[in-house]
């Protein structure tokens, strides 16, 4: 299994009048930056947002994932947790926290946040497959293979859950299925799939 990242939001959410415009553009600037992979670069657009608006929760979120992808993993989870103090029921800083405590292998915590998550956000299929890593990690294989299925539902042409059910689905005994799971995977262009054919496939 990989490891997994956040992502980044990039709506425009609404800023107070007075700082609109200069906001929105940091905002977009920092969204910009972390597409062409200038991770710090971006943080600093975003630093600019929060002196004008230090409780935007979409902006916290997005400077969590750049510090996430820097692996400043400690200070990403600040960042998400200040964006959920700001804003209770945005899912996103959520299900961006419970990926970066996956990555610091905190799963239990993870899958906290990934039930909110998933409680605020029901039709996410990203949100499934990543709590099917977090259950998976937890040795929880009936449970893995159920969000996997639950991402498949939401997204029938979604590569990683397939590649991801077939692990535990080996695992219970089920090697038809997972082989069956790494083949769709691998005709979807995942080619992280094909060791695992040749490997328990043949």
């Amino acid at each position: 299994m990989h490891k997994v990242l956040p992502f980044l939001i990039f709506v425009l959410f609404s800023f107070s009048a007075a700082a609109q415009q200069t906001s929105k553009d940091y905002f977009r600037n920092g969204n910009e930056k972390f597409k062409a992979g200038r991770y710090q670069d971006a943080i600093q657009q975003y630093d600019e947002v929060l002196k004008l608006e230090p409780r935007h929760a979409a902006t916290l979120t997005n400077r969590g994932v750049a510090k996430d992808r820097l692996r400043d993993y400690r200070g990403a989870i600040d960042d998400f947790t200040r964006a959920i103090a700001a804003n209770p029921k945005y899912a996103e800083a959520y299900l961006s926290r419970a990926l970066t405590r996956y990555n610091l292998r905190d799963y239990k915590a993870a899958l906290q946040d990934f039930n909110k998550g998933i409680e605020l956000k029901p039709k996410d299929a990203r949100a499934y497959n990543n709590r099917g890593l977090v259950r998976y990690a937890l040795k929880d294989n009936s449970g893995a293979i159920s969000d996997y299925t639950k991402a498949l539902q939401l997204d029938q042409n979604y590569a990683e859950a397939y590649y991801n059910r077939g692990a535990p689905r080996y695992n219970i005994g089920e090697k038809t299925n997972a082989c069956a799971d790494w083949t769709t995977a691998k005709k979807l262009g995942l080619k992280e799939a094909e060791p695992y054919l040749k490997k328990y496939c043949k």
